[in-house]
């Protein structure tokens, strides 16, 4: 009984205490303020929609940050047929290399080149318009704007048409919509409109409106698995619905880099091209394999003392 004792005193001075203190009202509104404090986050920007700032070959509405320096080469191979042409990589059917610079965190900056079909230069200009938040004050999506400006640089048959410098130019216009519906699953729509100056024949429209959709679905914390697809709506001649881009493939994160593999009927890998393809049917195995490697850097200006 000795040894109980102790344990029982211990056991009942608690109760004692509560007994003889009642806390105010007051108190309780209190405290439950600085719970609400702690637990809400009023504007808190949603992090990480895509991995980066290509979906799969198209734009996504995430963006460089400020000083911040991308750089990435894509290649695209010949279709996969079998053994015979090494399953399409004997062949590289096109390559892209661009740069991406974060002028500030809401403005994007962008110089390319792709060798086909047209040995093509892009300039391009993201803005981060919208951002999809959570917390007290939440916004549902994301939304950004991404102009490009495509300069054919080719020798044309016949030679007249190559002093015709606006007859090179395409004009690219994109409304990026996305959301993150979960930490694993992520959509986009991007409402596309390219303008061509000079078409490849007459009976080409100057103007198409495609619209892409797409999506990522996380399978680990560094490893996604896309889609994406580009409906060009029927508006011109050459129009075939089963020759709409189609990209399926994965993003792989690895510190500082990120790889893209990808399955895709595009062999162009800008979107003035792409977004129009046209190219093969994805469902009759006119398929290329591509991939992409994105390295960034930072290049922001060291304090000077």
């Amino acid at each position: 009984m000795q040894l109980k004792a102790p344990f029982l005193i211990l056991f009942l001075v608690p109760f004692y205490l509560f007994s003889q203190t009642k806390p105010q009202e007051d108190d309780i509104d209190s405290l439950f303020d600085d719970l609400d404090d702690m637990t809400i986050e009023e504007n808190k920007e949603v992090i990480a929609t895509f991995k980066s700032t290509r979906l799969m070959l198209g734009q996504s509405t995430e963006r460089v940050k400020k000083n911040q320096l991308h750089f990435r080469i894509s290649h695209v191979f010949g279709k996969i047929k079998g053994i015979d042409n090494f399953f399409g990589l004997d062949n590289i059917n096109n390559m892209n290399i661009s740069f991406e610079y974060g002028l500030n965190d809401f403005i994007q900056l962008g110089l390319a080149r792709s060798n086909k079909p047209d040995k093509t230069y892009s300039t391009s200009i993201k803005l981060s318009l919208l951002r999809q938040t959570y917390g007290e004050n939440t916004f549902p999506f994301s939304l950004s704007y991404y102009g490009g400006l495509d300069i054919k640089s080719r020798t044309y048959f016949p030679e007249a048409r190559n002093k015709n410098f606006n007859g090179r130019l395409d004009y690219v216009n994109q409304i990026l919509i996305s959301r993150k519906i979960s930490e694993k699953l992520s959509v986009q729509l991007s409402p596309t409109w390219i303008h061509r100056n000079l078409t490849e024949t007459v009976n080409d429209p100057n103007s198409i409106v495609s619209i892409g959709i797409g999506g990522r679905y996380l399978i680990s914390g560094s490893t996604s698995i896309n889609i994406e697809y580009f409906d060009t709506l029927d508006t011109f001649d050459a129009y075939e619905l089963k020759k709409n881009t189609l990209s399926v493939g994965f993003d792989i994160e690895t510190g500082g880099h990120v790889f893209q593999l990808y399955f895709t009927n595009a062999f162009a890998l800008h979107p003035g091209k792409f977004a129009i393809n046209q190219s093969g049917d994805f469902f009759n195995r006119e398929i290329n394999f591509g991939f992409s490697l994105l390295r960034e850097f930072s290049i922001s200006k060291k304090n000077k003392h």
